[in-house]
């Protein structure tokens, strides 16, 4: 069984949320969603979220866009992405194009296998039941790919140029060759895996992160707790989060 759980909140004055996310049964763009519970699902189960480009011309549509492609079509290797690409560009061309986003999914099966999959730089965490957090997505940005390829160091500070995205979900048909993360694993009973836009990895560091986890017992406390952390800043950005944290059946 899953409880899954999500908020959003658009950023610091904003009219509009660019994210959107799939909670597993609806697509949701809020302007605010405090946290909310669902009924416990029962495996298999699919999350997502996008988070819209905010210098592109139509980010919001961008977002929501992908999400409801993967409600109705998303599979857990994202083959779904290149297949609807096209369409993408041709929804979006015309008077919106250059539109972008980021894209990162969760597909739990009836194994309790969970199939990450990513664009872009919006995360997966896999949180052990210990409130170990875990990053599971691979950020598609410049200096994320330097550092794969050898050429840049994780803890050296770069100029905030090479922090900018290598790939993403943009309405150009020159743009098809967007790299796809994927990874697998099985997940453990009192195990969570969390979703995320950047609103919340960019405002909140690892170590942050951890501290208010630990520092909740319920799921929607601790979720509420992230959602105030951010929003005590001076400024921040738009945020989505959904999680779903599996509890073993009982005998």
């Amino acid at each position: 069984m899953l409880q899954l759980a999500y908020f959003q909140m658009a950023g610091s004055g904003k009219t509009k949320n660019q994210d959107a996310l799939f909670n597993g049964e609806n697509m949701c763009h809020a302007i605010l969603h405090k946290t909310r519970l669902l009924e416990p699902h029962q495996l298999p189960v699919r999350i997502a979220v996008a988070d819209g480009v905010f210098n592109s011309p139509a980010a919001h549509l961008a977002s929501r866009f992908w999400i409801k492609a993967f409600a109705q079509y998303g599979d857990e290797q994202g083959r779904f992405l290149r297949r609807h690409h096209g369409q993408f560009c041709d929804a979006m061309a015309a008077q919106y194009f250059g539109s972008a986003t980021t894209f990162v999914s969760a597909t739990v099966s009836a194994q309790q296998i969970c199939h990450i999959c990513n664009v872009g730089d919006s995360r997966a965490y896999r949180i052990a039941a210990s409130g170990a957090w875990q990053q599971i997505s691979h950020d598609h940005t410049v200096l994320a790919d330097l550092i794969e390829q050898g050429e840049a160091l994780p803890q050296q500070e770069y100029a905030e140029i090479y922090h900018g995205l290598a790939h993403c979900l943009i309405a150009d048909s020159d743009e098809a060759n967007f790299k796809i993360h994927t990874m697998s694993f099985t997940l453990q009973a009192g195990e969570t895996v969390l979703l995320c836009s950047d609103g919340l990895s960019d405002a909140l560091s690892h170590a942050q992160l951890e501290h208010i986890w630990g520092a909740h017992h319920s799921l929607s406390d601790k979720l509420e707790a992230l959602r105030k952390a951010i929003k005590k800043q001076g400024f921040y950005d738009d945020c989505s989060v959904v999680c779903a944290t599996y509890h073993a059946p009982q005998d």
